[in-house]
């Protein structure tokens, strides 16, 4: 199935990266933090409640009225692209260029 879109170069260097799994938890942080963190609360910052993406887009509606069914809809769309890139990192892991080997079922003794 990958083999569809990515090259065997492409794949080895995925699998050099899946190898490090600090290096992996580090990227998925760094691409996923603002989204996990929008608008958390930090030690030695001011608290702004438009940091945060929800209350940000309700906010936007006091200056330009916006529907609840829209509102609702850019939510919804914010997590679907979270969860989406979430679903990739999966992804990511399963891809291999190395087949597994598989048990035989017959008896290799006899």
């Amino acid at each position: 199935m990958v083999k569809d879109y990515l090259t065997d170069q492409e794949i080895k260097k995925i699998e050099a990266f899946n190898s490090d799994s600090v290096l992996v938890e580090a990227v998925r942080k760094v691409l996923l933090q603002g989204l996990y963190t929008h608008g958390v609360l930090k030690k030695g910052q001011k608290h702004n409640p438009l940091q945060n993406g929800a209350y940000r887009l309700a906010g936007l509606a006091v200056e330009n009225p916006i529907p609840d069914e829209l509102l609702g809809q850019h939510i919804r769309g914010q997590f679907a692209g979270m969860n989406a890139l979430e679903n990739a990192f999966n992804d990511l892991e399963k891809i291999t260029s190395k087949v597994k080997p598989t048990k035989s079922p017959f008896n290799e003794a006899e």
